[in-house]
């Protein structure tokens, strides 16, 4: 859930911050969205690789700590270059989260087990969104700092892990499978061109889907919404959806190949997309944001049991890094990049057209991918594995 809290909870104070700190232009009031993925790119790697020598649950703690102090920072500094250095060390503590729950989860369950609770936290993120960020709807309205104050969150959650949670056992390296690879495997059995198009794939995803919590309260006012309330339940709304599609995503999974679904999820997110790009009204925009939440809970999900089942247990840390640094490479860019798609366009519509159609050659990539097999059988080449 605060994984995903990076910007997207204070994504409605984005117009109220444009006004108070009016000198500035619109590309580095929305690094107070993109700042955190960066330093997350800057430092996840490193934080994967620290996890698998110390452990995982006290850098846990520690990133949630952090992640309250300068997540909370637009509360109580006065000055916009502070209260980005204050965003850089959120992104800091997020990559900590990030990698440590997922490494965690990893290495404490397996197979159709894991299956399971990767979709319960893919749906916690989701629907955590939609309670957080029409909270922060809300709190923008009253004023735009007030909005920071949601990332005190992190607090409550430092004892529950002090009490409950251990660090997890060295999972009986000399025997232990981890879904589909051995602990212990070598470096040339590892599959390097399914690992690499994971990373691909979450960079893609979350290049199109975080145009939305920083270009969509644009999109409302030039439609004539300016209630930052509504701004916050619409975002919400994608977080709700991608909850939902994350909880029967292991029932896909069992009926369908990786790649299929992947397909499928890139797909719906290009209708929502193009739903959203062209269709202003709100009722419209509602279903676009639907189904593009629809399909990054499959896709989220997907990648990350995708990416337990390749990654040799002593390398979870490093492996869910580097997750974590291409995540949120995503992100980063798509403030550099929404900026001249939106002038190519000449409006934010433009922008999320553009996204569907990138959605669009993705779904085609993985489509591809799934029925390419079959091709490769009958000319007697090695089949993509699912």
């Amino acid at each position: 859930m605060m994984t995903m809290m990076g910007g997207a909870a204070v994504a409605p104070s984005l117009p109220g911050i444009s006004a108070t700190f009016s000198t500035y232009p619109e590309s580095v009031i929305a690094m107070i969205i993109t700042l955190p993925p960066l330093a997350i790119v800057l430092t996840g790697w490193c934080i994967g690789i620290i996890c698998d020598r110390v452990g995982k649950v006290k850098p846990l703690m520690i990133s949630l700590a952090f992640f309250a102090l300068f997540g909370s920072s637009g509360v109580y500094l006065s000055s916009l270059e502070m209260i980005l250095v204050g965003r850089a060390m959120l992104g800091v503590a997020i990559a900590g989260i990030m990698t440590t729950t997922n490494a965690l989860i990893a290495a404490y369950y397996t197979g159709p087990e894991r299956a399971k609770v990767i979709g319960y936290q893919t749906a916690g993120m989701g629907i955590g969104a939609i309670v957080l960020e029409t909270s922060g709807g809300y709190l923008a309205s009253i004023d735009w700092r007030a909005a920071f104050y949601i990332y005190l969150i992190a607090l409550l959650f430092i004892p529950g892990i002090l009490w409950t949670m251990k660090e997890p056992e060295q999972i009986e390296r000399s025997s232990q499978k981890t879904g589909t690879e051995f602990e212990n495997a070598s470096v040339s059995s590892i599959h390097w061109g399914h690992i690499a198009l994971i990373y691909l794939a979450t960079f893609s995803v979350m290049l199109i889907f975080y145009m939305i919590p920083t270009k969509l309260p644009y999109l409302l006012q030039a439609s004539g919404i300016t209630s930052t309330i509504i701004s916050g339940v619409l975002l919400g709304i994608a977080g709700f959806s991608q909850g939902f599609s994350a909880l029967s995503c292991s029932r896909f999974n069992a009926r369908f190949s990786r790649q299929i679904i992947l397909a499928l999820g890139f797909s719906l997110m290009a209708i929502g997309a193009l739903i959203i790009g062209t269709m202003p009204d709100l009722a419209f925009l509602i279903g676009g944001l639907i189904l593009t939440g629809i399909g990054m809970g499959f896709i989220i999900t997907m990648l990350i049991g995708w990416l337990g089942d390749l990654s040799p247990v002593h390398r979870y840390g490093t492996a869910f890094g580097l997750f974590s640094m291409f995540l949120y490479l995503g992100q980063f860019m798509s403030g550099f990049v929404a900026q001249p798609l939106i002038d190519f366009g000449g409006s934010y519509g433009a922008l999320f057209v553009y996204s569907g159609l990138y959605s669009i050659v993705l779904a085609a990539v993985f489509a591809f991918f799934a029925i390419g097999p079959k091709v490769l059988a009958k000319s007697g080449k090695n089949p993509v594995d699912s």
